[in-house]
Order: C-alpha cells, then structure tokens, then sequence
C-alpha cells in the first residue's frame, strides 16, 4: 500500500490504475485524474477497492465463505521500483 494510502500517492506515477482479481477473472481499468476529481485525492485506497469489490461472487455466496482476490498490481509495481 503506498504510504499515506490515498489517491493522491498516485498522481504523477500513475495514468490508470489496473483491479483485477484472479479468482474470478474480474478486472477493470480507472483513470487516476478522474477518481482524484470525482472522490477527492484524500480518498483512501482501501475504501475504493472495497467499494468495486463489494458485488464480488466469491464473497457473496450463500453459505460459502471465500476470499475475494482483487487487488491493484500497479501499487506492487511502484513499491518494487523505489
């Protein structure tokens, strides 16, 4: 997780911000200007990715209790490149 955990750790390192998640497939694209206009650069990370997550099949089963795997491989990316 980037240091402060908000988006604005990502302006300036990152254009788009990749979700994907390898239990179920799912993956998704979002431009970091746009979620830092529509939330505000002090949103937090952690809560962005529950909230796209929050419909996730894996975690939503009746009586089934499994991980959801989404995660952000580009914040492993920039914490590798320091």
């Amino acid at each position: 997780m980037p240091s402060d955990g908000t988006l604005d750790y990502l302006v300036g390192k990152l254009e788009v911000l990749h979700v994907e998640c390898p239990t179920c497939g799912r993956q998704g694209r979002y431009h970091v200007a746009r979620l830092v206009a529509e939330l505000g650069p002090k949103y937090r990370l952690t809560d962005w990715l529950h909230e796209r997550a929050i419909d996730c099949p894996q975690k939503n089963q009746q009586g089934v209790t499994r991980a959801c795997g989404a995660h952000m491989p580009d914040l492993s990316r920039l914490r590798d490149q320091k």
